[in-house]
């Protein structure tokens, strides 16, 4: 090996330590020099050059299961007369109805959105999805469901942060993670919590200060809520470095996206026996570029695959899910038609410390915003 190649590796290997740390305590450049043994302008360099010049955001994972929610992910197709109006009115359903995501399909004319609702009202946030259907506002919806949902830690060390591109290894040996991971019971929590959680979420870069001054919550409050509720509790479940380069920018409310450098695709199956579980999470985990993966008696990917692997990749998914037949949906995702949102906190009372859902009172609102839209578009 020649010195520059030898250099290079070590550079790779810092990288690697470098992301594995931000996974586990966030952006604390003191710490993670700290826990490196290194200076902290080395790390500071090293974190800046290689993952903030990059656009790679910096986001806490929030632990959806410790705040009670479970994840629900629908299929929708709006009817043609609408289409103007989707992304409004699903970005409306963040503060309404616990959307906390959306997507849309590059090959059909259909939406795939994820909600985080409160474990105590699953069973009536299917019948309100179907009510919806009836009052028109989808022409027709799939609905799944899980115990948990985890963001997959990025794998550094598949990925080379001088070229940008990773390391494909098809034969590599599966790993079992999702299969055996375990969701947090619910834990206690208030609505200065999830307020907090709300910024870390958006932009774990963010000081102490700045989220203080942004939610209005007293710098000394805010503290001692982050240092004895979020960091103690188990409320984050580590952080996220998003490396497929897609930033939101709160200011213009929208996604930043690179283009044409990955595909986003989702792998959607039900009914699932234990069996078909373990085969299906434990192949897909051989792709190092999987974002997240919810289980539950369904099942869920979210992968970003490289175009420089598209055709390798889409051979190994259609392998691995011919087994599962007509159960398994691979579907290909336009990413400028996207967006993610933080914890519906709004739909949180800071009274009763509960969660609340009234579809009674939802209903009406949709049935009224139905009854617009057609008038504006001429629809009888």
């Amino acid at each position: 090996m020649t010195l520059v190649e030898e250099r290079s590796q070590d550079t790779h290997e810092e990288m690697v330590k470098l992301v594995r740390l931000i996974t586990e305590v966030g952006p604390d450049i003191a710490e993670i020099s700290r826990r490196l043994g290194q200076f902290k302008e080395t790390v500071r360099y090293r974190y800046k050059r290689k993952i903030i010049d990059k656009d790679f955001a910096i986001q806490a994972i929030v632990n959806h299961e410790f705040l009670g929610l479970k994840r629900i992910v629908f299929v929708v197709q709006f009817p043609k007369y609408m289409n103007s109006f989707i992304i409004p009115i699903l970005s409306s359903m963040n503060e309404l109805c616990y959307v906390t995501g959306f997507e849309k399909m590059l090959l059909e004319d259909k939406w795939i959105v994820n909600a985080s609702v409160p474990a105590e009202y699953v069973n009536n946030y299917v019948d309100f999805l179907m009510t919806l259907k009836g009052i028109g506002l989808f022409e027709s919806i799939s609905l799944y469901s899980f115990e948990w949902l985890r963001i997959v830690p990025m794998k550094a060390e598949k990925y080379n942060f001088e070229t940008g591109r990773w390391d494909l290894d098809l034969t590599a040996t599966p790993s079992y993670d999702a299969v055996s991971y375990n969701p947090t019971p619910k834990g206690e929590f208030d609505y200065t919590d999830l307020l907090i959680l709300k910024e870390l979420n958006m932009d774990a870069t963010q000081t102490l200060k700045e989220i203080s001054e942004k939610i209005g919550v007293n710098y000394k409050k805010m503290v001692w809520h982050y240092l004895n509720h979020i960091r103690s509790s188990g409320m984050i479940k580590g952080y996220m470095v998003r490396w497929t380069g897609t930033k939101y920018d709160y200011a213009i409310e929208r996604a930043l996206h690179r283009k044409h450098r990955y595909l986003r695709t989702d792998i959607l199956a039900r009914d699932l026996s234990d069996s078909e579980k373990l085969e299906l999470a434990s192949k897909v985990s051989i792709l190092p570029f999987v974002w997240a993966e919810a289980l539950g008696k369904d099942y869920w990917a979210q992968i970003a695959i490289p175009i420089d692997y598209l055709v390798e990749v889409l051979q190994f998914l259609g392998e691995t899910l011919s087994s599962i037949g007509e159960r398994a949906k691979l579907y290909f995702m336009d990413q400028t038609n996207a967006l993610a949102f933080t914890v519906s906190y709004k739909l949180f009372d800071s009274q009763t410390k509960r969660w609340k859902f009234e579809p009674t009172e939802l209903i009406p609102k949709f049935e009224s915003l139905l009854i617009k839209i057609k008038e504006s578009t001429a629809i009888s």
